[in-house]
């Protein structure tokens, strides 16, 4: 089977790094080993938008060995979020498993990060452009006023705008009576990513799986001919979730005991 899991932002150990769970981590990945085929890191694994990567190496080095060890074991790939864009697109295809999108044609599965899809996180030319989003920006401004007033800052500032979110999807429906098919795909990310779009045009394009991360929103659903996984998140504040994909079914499980969150039959 194959296992997916996103949006861990392992950080340098400040008051920034939102990441408190090695132990969990290291047990997950004997997990791991022991029951899949493949590994699947969709991004944001570390958190360079407020960290030195070095910084980060060395306050997590536990579980950047299990890592590498792992890779001995089982294959390995890591699929490029926006917080790790750099420097980990520089080694994109160079036989590294390092990609910005994970295809299997043999089970038609499509999954990427799903920053290519959020004009405030996205960067404008892959591969050849360095100009850092908007949302980058935001990030550090975030991260300064976690050292200075508080670690929780960011998720005082998440709780904000999931309630501008709210009242902006409520006036939106109000007053242009948007259909239930548009409400959700505000409900899946809002004006901060194009995901259900994606999601479909991925299935038209003939995937039957298609899995994201970037959203810390941890889903499973139908969506018209296929299925759409979101990895959800490990981060403080979040229920670490995962996704796997067999022979039979698409399940979503917590990480912490595997128990089954939701499953669908392929």
């Amino acid at each position: 089977m194959k296992i997916f899991i996103s949006d861990l932002h392992l950080g340098d150990g400040s008051r920034t790094d939102d990441f408190h769970r090695d132990k969990e981590l290291l047990s997950f990945f004997e997990f791991v080993e022991h029951n899949a085929e493949e590994l699947i890191i969709l991004g944001d694994f570390f958190e360079l938008w407020q960290a030195d990567l070095d910084r980060v190496l060395f306050t997590h080095n536990e579980v950047i060995s299990k890592l590498l060890k792992l890779r001995e074991k089982i294959k390995v790939t890591y699929v490029v979020g926006n917080h790790d864009y750099v420097p980990f697109a520089k080694f994109v295809d160079l036989g590294l498993g390092i990609c910005l999108q994970y295809s299997d044609s043999k089970k038609n599965i499509i999954a990427e990060h799903g920053y290519q899809y959020d004009i405030f996180n996205c960067y404008q030319n892959p591969l050849r452009s360095l100009k850092q989003p908007i949302g980058r920006y935001f990030a550090r401004i975030i991260g300064v006023l976690e050292k200075l007033i508080h670690p929780n800052v960011d998720q005082w500032a998440k709780k904000a705008l999931q309630g501008i979110d709210d009242f902006g999807k409520s006036a939106i429906f109000v007053r242009n009576k948007v259909s239930p098919v548009t409400k959700e795909y505000f409900d899946r990310g809002g004006h901060f990513g194009e995901f259900q779009e994606a999601v479909q045009s991925h299935i038209n394009g003939g995937a039957k799986i298609v899995i994201f991360g970037h959203i810390h929103r941890p889903e499973l659903i139908r969506q018209g001919k296929g299925i759409y996984g979101n990895c959800g998140s490990w981060v403080d504040g979040s229920t670490p979730t995962y996704i796997v994909c067999s022979k039979e079914k698409v399940e979503l499980k917590h990480a912490l005991d595997h128990e089954v969150i939701k499953y669908l039959s392929l």
